[in-house]
C-alpha cells in the first residue's frame, strides 16, 4: 500500500509539472520579448513600416508596395494605433505577441511529438537569438513564421479526424500568410510540393484514381477553402476593393508569365485582376531585385553556426536520423521544409538578409527538439558515462546560444559587429537625439515648431519620428529654423551655422565584411565569443542643430 501511495504521489507530481511547465516557459518567453521593448532605436525598415501604418491610421490610405511587403502588418498596427496610440513600443507589440504565440504552438503537437519534444522545441524557440531578436523587431517575419506553422498544426489533426473545420482554419491562416510577406509564396511551394510528392508516394499504385476520388468526396471542402483564401487575399490587398487594380498594365510587359496570361485571356475580369495584381506586383519587383543586401550562398549557414548551434547540430543530425527511418511523417516533412528553404534562400533568392533565417530555422527547431527528446529517452537506458558526456556537450552548446541571445538582444542590440543586425540600425544615441528634439520643441511652439531637414538617405526614419510636427521643411535653401537635422552628404552645411548647439549621432553603422569572413579578423575567438573587432565601423552621420529658447 505504501508503494502504491508513493507511486500515485510521483505520478501526480509529474502530471502537475506537465500541466504548469508550458505556462512557465510561455511566461519566460513573454518576459524576454516585452522587456525594454522600445529601448533599441527604430531600424530603417521599422520606421518605414511605422510610417505607412501611421498614414493608414491617420488618413485611411493604403496601397500595396512589394518592397514593403503585404498588408497584414499595416492593418493590424493601424488598429493598435487607433486604440492605444502610436509609439515604438506599440509598433513592436504585435511582433512580440506573435513571437510568444510561436513558442506556444509546439504544445499543440504534444500528441504527435510527445511532451518532452514539444517542451524542448518551445524552449529552443523561446531562447533562440534569431527568433527572440525578430520578435522584438517591427517586421513581417514574426507573423509569417507563426501563420506558416499554425497552418501546418491545423492540417495534422485533419489527417487523423477528417474534420473539414481544420482545413478551413488552415486556409484562413494560409491566406493571412499570403497577406503578410512574399516569402509565403516560397513556403506555399514547399508545402504543396511535399504534399504532391507524399501523395504520389503513398498512392503510387492508383494515384490518379485516388486523387479523383478525394476531390469527388471533398469537393465542398475544397471550394470553401479556396473561397476563404481568395476572399481574404483580395480584400486585404485591394484595401477592401477601394484600390483599382492596374498592375497588369504597369508591369505586364516586363514579366513573360504575365504577357502569356494576358495573351491567353485579354479580357480579364475585374475579380481576376484583384487576384492577379498582388502576384504580378510581387513577381515584377522581386524577380528584378538586385540592389538590396546580399552575400555568398553560405551566408545563412555561417549565420546559423554563429548564433544557433543547438538547432544546427541537433537539427542536422536529426534530419539524417529521421529521413533514414522514414517512419515519422511529421519529421520527414520538417526535414523537407528545412532543406528546401536553405536551398531556395541560399541559391535561388538574390536577397540575403538575417531576418530570412527564421524561415529556415523554424522546421529545424522541431527536428532538433524531437531528436534531443529521443536521445534523452535512449540515454536513460545507457551507461552513466554517456549521460554525463551528452549532458556536458548539450549544456555547452546551449550556453553558447543563450549568451549569444542575451548579448544580441539586450547589450549589443545596436552593435554592427553583430551580423544578425542589418546595417540600417541607428545606435542608441539616436534616441537621445530625438528626445532632444522633443525637449527643444516644447520650449518653442510645440508641434508647431519649425524643423528643417537636410537629408538624402534617412528620410523614412525622419518621417516617422517627426510625424507629430506640422511644420517640417525638407531640404530648404536657407537654414534658420530652431531645429535643423543634417545627415549623409549634407553634413558639410552643418559646420557653417553659428548660434546653434550641436548633437551628433548616426542613422546607420556597418562593417565592410560579410559574416563569413570572421575567421580573417585579428582575433577570431574574440569575434566569435564577444563580437570584438579592432577597427571602427563605417557610418552615416547625423547632426542635430538647435537653439534653446
Amino acid at each position: 500500500m505504501k508503494e502504491t501511495a508513493s507511486g500515485n504521489t510521483a505520478s501526480s507530481l509529474e502530471s502537475k509539472i506537465a500541466l504548469y511547465l508550458p505556462f512557465v516557459l510561455i511566461a519566460i518567453a513573454c518576459a524576454l520579448r516585452f522587456y525594454n521593448l522600445d529601448l533599441r532605436p527604430f531600424h530603417h525598415d521599422e520606421s518605414v513600416h511605422a510610417h505607412f501604418s501611421y498614414l493608414l491610421f491617420k488618413q485611411g490610405t493604403y496601397r500595396y508596395e512589394p518592397m514593403w511587403h503585404g498588408p497584414f502588418l499595416y492593418y493590424g498596427t493601424a488598429v493598435l494605433y487607433r486604440v492605444f496610440g502610436d509609439s515604438e513600443w506599440m509598433s513592436r507589440m504585435m511582433p512580440a505577441l506573435f513571437g510568444v504565440a510561436l513558442v506556444a504552438l509546439p504544445f499543440t503537437l504534444k500528441k504527435q511529438l510527445g511532451f518532452k519534444a514539444s517542451l524542448i522545441t518551445a524552449f529552443l524557440l523561446a531562447l533562440s537569438p534569431a527568433f527572440l531578436y525578430y520578435s522584438r523587431f517591427f517586421r513581417n517575419d514574426s507573423y509569417l513564421v507563426f501563420f506558416s506553422l499554425a497552418a501546418v498544426v491545423c492540417v495534422i489533426p485533419y489527417r487523423e479526424q477528417k474534420k473539414s473545420g481544420f482545413i478551413y482554419l488552415a486556409s484562413f491562416l494560409f491566406a493571412l500568410a499570403l497577406c503578410t510577406k512574399e516569402n509565403a509564396y516560397i513556403t506555399a511551394f514547399i508545402f504543396f510540393s511535399f504534399a504532391a510528392a507524399y501523395f504520389l508516394y503513398t498512392h503510387r499504385q492508383h494515384a490518379r484514381e485516388d486523387l479523383m476520388r478525394f476531390c469527388k468526396d471533398n469537393w465542398l471542402m475544397c471550394i470553401v477553402s479556396v473561397s476563404i483564401i481568395v476572399i481574404l487575399y483580395t480584400s486585404l490587398y485591394s484595401f477592401f476593393f477601394a484600390n483599382t487594380p492596374d498592375c497588369i498594365a504597369r508591369h505586364g510587359e516586363h514579366v513573360p508569365l504575365i504577357n502569356a496570361i494576358v495573351t491567353w485571356s485579354p479580357h480579364l475580369t475585374s475579380w481576376t485582376s484583384y487576384i492577379a495584381c498582388p502576384v504580378v506586383e510581387a513577381v515584377s519587383h522581386w524577380s528584378s531585385y538586385n540592389t538590396g543586401p546580399t552575400g555568398p550562398f553560405y551566408f545563412y549557414a555561417a549565420l546559423s553556426l554563429l548564433y544557433e548551434l543547438p538547432l544546427v547540430i541537433f537539427g542536422a543530425i536529426g534530419m539524417v536520423y529521421y529521413c533514414a527511418r522514414r517512419k515519422d511523417t511529421l519529421m520527414v516533412f520538417m526535414s523537407y521544409w528545412a532543406m528546401s528553404s536553405f536551398f531556395i534562400y541560399s541559391f535561388v533568392v538574390y536577397e540575403k538578409a538575417p531576418w530570412i533565417l527564421l524561415h529556415m530555422l523554424l522546421p529545424l527547431a522541431f527536428i532538433a527538439g524531437a531528436f534531443i527528446a529521443e536521445l534523452l529517452a535512449r540515454l536513460e537506458r545507457e551507461k552513466v558515462l554517456y549521460n554525463y558526456l551528452f549532458t556536458a556537450f548539450t549544456l555547452l552548446v546551449f550556453f553558447f546560444c543563450i549568451v549569444a541571445s542575451v548579448n544580441l538582444n539586450y547589450y549589443h542590440f545596436d552593435d554592427p559587429a553583430e551580423p544578425m543586425i542589418q546595417a540600417a540600425q541607428p545606435p542608441a544615441s539616436f534616441n537621445d537625439l530625438m528626445a532632444t528634439i522633443e525637449e527643444v520643441a516644447r520650449q518653442h511652439e510645440g508641434n508647431q515648431t519649425r524643423i528643417q531637414v537636410l537629408d538624402g538617405i534617412a528620410k523614412t526614419q525622419y518621417l516617422w519620428h517627426l510625424r507629430h510636427y506640422e511644420r517640417v521643411d525638407w531640404n530648404p535653401e536657407e537654414l534658420d529654423a530652431p531645429i535643423i537635422l543634417v545627415s549623409g552628404d549634407k553634413m558639410a552645411r552643418a559646420h557653417n551655422l553659428s548660434g546653434y548647439h550641436q548633437l551628433n549621432s548616426s542613422v546607420m553603422r556597418w562593417h565592410w565584411y560579410p559574416v563569413t569572413d570572421f575567421l580573417a579578423h585579428e582575433s577570431p575567438l574574440d569575434y566569435v565569443l564577444f563580437r570584438k573587432i579592432a577597427r571602427e565601423p563605417a557610418k552615416t552621420e547625423v547632426a542635430l542643430l538647435y537653439r534653446m529658447q
